[in-house]
């Protein structure tokens, strides 16, 4: 099962969504981590989860990445990024 989008105002929100979220899961869970959200991170790690990749962004026609509001915890999907 995939946990996403986490769409948050703080990591304290995001963790406490997550942590509802998976209680009595029994099965896989995977969550695609929006990048720079080291606290949120760091959260996941102490409970089990481990990162096995950070897929390459890829932009065309920009050199930087849009500006967000930070709200964004976990992507839906890499493909949407």
């Amino acid at each position: 099962m995939t946990l996403a989008p986490i769409v948050a105002g703080n990591d304290s929100v995001a963790c406490s969504l997550v942590q509802r979220l998976a209680t009595g899961h029994t099965g896989k869970l995977r969550i695609d981590v929006s990048s720079g959200k080291e606290e949120f991170l760091s959260f996941l790690k102490v409970r089990g989860f481990q990162q096995v990749s950070q897929p390459p962004i890829m932009m065309l026609g920009n050199e930087t990445m849009p500006t967000r509001n930070g709200a964004l915890f976990a992507i839906a999907a890499q493909s949407f990024g």
